[in-house]
């Protein structure tokens, strides 16, 4: 079995922004924010070793599966914690006595939360229930949950949060910008803490990320790190008849190092399906055992080892909070651009791109990626092109 290094760093490991964040008093409403790398999600669990420490009742909360499963490892035994909207039903209904109530299905078959309906519910709640103290509450990439979510927690009775943020890195519809979590839990900017070193990224790799990002200073990006030697990004446009040679290239790269956990990050389901079949059949000269090849979507959800090494093949809004060795982002030319909001596709790119510790490859179909083509950096210092 080949392991990597994946463990929470020690206090004393810690800048003096991040000591500020870790000894933010245990009660109270606290917002941490900063870019990709600067170790929002590290705090956030240190916070939750605190609650453990001290006996207290809290929640760690995500936005989705897999990175609770990543957050579970990382932490070790007896984080608890879950996605937030399996939480939030669960707790609704202990407190008001009934369901959450949902809107229709959507095309997808899943049923969102009706937001409106939840706060009449709420606000016609007796003020003095019986239904228990309100737990702390710890919440990972704060930013991917709605502001009713959060104004919807206050209502409830819920005092105190520790919420960790870049609304830089939204990637859902539903989501909160820092302004509307500030205001929801009635902070004051200035007791806010921003985050700025990069302890992730290889600098090429930051530098391609910060082509991405779109200029919003609520959440300014992380200081770029100390320029050293590394490999530029590599963008491959490839014929789409020859997806076995991209495939056997990222089989060829895994087998060099079976330590390192490589991301292929995809558009959409259709793509996470090709790639995750193609690496699985296709045949390559390997000189170390075939590395473990996994997915993770929906229903399927694997017990993904975050410490060892192999290729986890997920779509984009399955990233989140992730960390690989390197990254692949397969078939970029499938990504929606919309010329009316760019600033989406960006931010989708800009969350991929930062997944990656030291190495990031794209592949775009030949003849395709016209779209794209709009958002991706032209200089090749930062992004170099390559035609198979």
């Amino acid at each position: 079995m080949t392991r990597r290094r994946f463990e929470l760093p020690g206090i004393q490991d810690l800048t003096k922004e991040q000591e500020a964040a870790r000894a933010l008093p245990r009660r109270g409403r606290h917002l941490i924010v900063g870019g990709p790398g600067t170790g929002k999600s590290v705090l956030a669990l240190i916070r939750a070793r605190r609650h453990h420490r001290e006996r207290d009742d809290y929640r760690f909360l995500v936005f989705n599966h897999l990175l609770h499963r990543a957050s579970v490892q990382l932490y070790g035994d007896g984080l608890a914690g879950e996605t937030w909207q399996r939480w939030f039903r669960t707790a609704f209904e202990r407190i008001a006595k009934r369901p959450v109530p949902l809107l229709p299905p959507n095309p997808q078959g899943f049923e969102a939360e009706d937001w409106g309906r939840i706060e009449e519910l709420v606000e016609a709640l007796p003020p003095d229930g019986d239904d228990g103290p309100r737990p702390f509450l710890v919440i990972d990439e704060g930013q991917d949950m709605p502001p009713a979510f959060y104004a919807s927690l206050v209502d409830l009775g819920f005092e105190d949060f520790f919420v960790v943020a870049d609304q830089n890195q939204q990637l859902t519809e539903l989501n909160s910008s820092r302004q509307e979590i500030e205001t929801c839990l009635d902070l004051d900017t200035d007791d806010v803490i921003e985050l700025r070193r990069n302890f992730r990224n290889q600098y090429r790799v930051a530098k391609l990320a910060r082509a991405f990002y779109t200029g919003d200073p609520a959440s300014p990006p992380p200081d770029l790190p100390p320029r050293e030697a590394g490999h530029v990004p590599q963008l491959y446009v490839y014929r789409p008849e020859h997806l076995d040679r991209v495939c056997r290239a990222i089989l060829t790269f895994a087998d060099r190092d079976p330590r390192q956990l490589v991301g292929v990050i995809a558009p959409h389901n259709g793509v996470r399906e090709r790639y995750f079949e193609m690496l699985r059949g296709v045949e390559a000269a390997l000189d170390h055992p075939r590395p473990r090849i996994e997915t993770f979507h929906g229903a399927h959800r694997p017990a993904v080892a975050f410490d060892e090494g192999g290729i986890l093949v997920i779509n984009a809004q399955a990233c989140k909070g992730l960390e690989f060795d390197a990254v692949c982002l397969a078939d970029v030319d499938e990504h929606r651009v919309d010329p009316r909001d760019p600033d989406a596709a960006r931010r989708r790119f800009y969350v991929m791109v930062a997944r990656a510790r030291e190495r990031v490859f794209l592949f775009m179909k030949r003849g395709a990626g016209r779209a794209v083509e709009a958002i991706l950096p032209r200089d090749p210092e930062t992004l170099q092109r390559g035609e198979w």
